[in-house]
């Protein structure tokens, strides 16, 4: 029977993969740990641990787990690291390939909404702006969203991660490179703004974009309507419609008031799942239907 164990499993994420390991209809073997347990030999481990975990496991796990899915943002950007969602790019995991990185949930709603357009425009450039919800920053920020007095209660703070020396914050530019490694896009300018407000689960995320081809408002909403776990909507879909949902949602899309080669849209989705847990159990799947079957 092919094992597959969590580390990590007493986080908000650790419980949310557990949750969504359950809906796989292959068989395997579940097997949970927390972070400083002792790992056995596993067909497939998955880190819903920090980066500092997450970079000190890695190397101890290599010989003792065929394929290990990271959830931190330590590997992301590691060269031969595929950066994957398989909706997207499912082919850049082979045999070979023993440690797989799942992205960041922000970049997630970004480029779930960039990757039907890819074969018909050749997009530029990509702006958001993100409403990211309490729970993106675990059980600690939950905690004190709920403290009276939280700088978060009824309020948009913008700082989510820590700010670089370039100004810009951690959170925004993984934005930026992890939206290029995820497409192959290496030229693609990505403009971030990332926001922490007072909505407790499900991130959104008012985007532009700029392709070097006029668009197609009508075939624009067919593509997406035709990709997996996407699903655009004339009506207003907000963080409350999105939250426990398995689907990333757009609305609002419109075309530029001048320049026809640039449109605006309006993103929202569950950042526990499709941003995390729900992309960890893909992955997982594809790797139990290629590798174990």
């Amino acid at each position: 029977m092919t094992t597959v164990g969590i580390i990590g499993i007493n986080g908000m994420v650790g419980q949310n993969v557990k949750t969504q390991l359950q809906k796989i209809k292959t068989p395997f073997e579940l097997k949970t740990f927390g972070r400083n347990d002792e790992i056995p030999t596993l067909d497939i481990a998955i880190l819903c641990t920090d980066n500092p975990v997450s970079a000190a496991l890695v190397p101890t796990l290599k010989n003792r787990v065929k394929f290990m899915i990271d959830m931190s943002s330590e590997f992301r950007l590691t060269s031969g690291v595929p950066l994957v969602i398989p909706e997207i790019n499912p082919q850049a995991i082979t045999s070979q390939t023993q440690l797989i990185a799942s992205p960041n949930c922000t970049t997630t709603g970004l480029v779930m909404s960039l990757a039907p357009l890819k074969p018909f425009y050749h997009i530029t450039e990509a702006f958001f702006c993100s409403y990211q919800a309490i729970s993106g920053g675990g059980k600690k920020l939950l905690e004190d969203f709920h403290t009276p007095g939280s700088l978060y209660e009824k309020n948009c703070v913008p700082l989510i991660g820590s700010i670089q020396a370039n100004g810009h914050t951690s959170e925004e530019l993984k934005g930026l490179y992890e939206t290029r490694k995820i497409m192959n896009w290496p030229h693609i300018k990505v403009y971030c703004h990332t926001v922490r407000v007072g909505v407790e689960n499900a991130h959104s995320l008012g985007v532009t974009i700029k392709a070097q081809e006029h668009f197609d408002i009508a075939h624009v909403k067919k593509l997406w309507n035709n990709f997996p776990n996407l699903i655009y909507s004339e009506n207003i879909i907000t963080p409350k419609e999105a939250s426990g949902k398995e689907d990333t949602f757009i609305c609002r899309l419109r075309a530029d008031a001048e320049e026809p080669n640039v449109i605006h849209y309006f993103v929202t989705f569950d950042n526990l799942l499709k941003g995390a847990a729900m992309n960890a159990r893909q992955i997982t799947e594809l790797l139990l239907e290629r590798f174990f079957l």
